[in-house]
């Protein structure tokens, strides 16, 4: 992975409105209040954020490394 690359991964977030739908359907989910097809895209949002996780820590590992 090169240096811009990693730093590129490193500023990828959801966006401000995905961001404010999962705080909405964690709520949902803590009032136990989720129907099975919100349920579903909670689980995708957080199947994503491992995923971007995943690549930000591989990206951080390339950053570390001397140039």
């Amino acid at each position: 992975m090169t240096r811009p690359l990693a730093e590129s991964i490193l500023a990828l977030d959801f966006p401000e409105g995905d961001a404010a739908r999962i705080d909405e359907l964690n709520a949902r989910a803590n009032e136990g209040t989720l129907t099975s097809e919100e349920e579903a895209e909670l689980e995708a949002y957080i199947n994503i954020g491992d995923l971007l996780a995943y690549w930000q820590s591989k990206a951080r590992q390339t950053l570390q490394q001397p140039a």
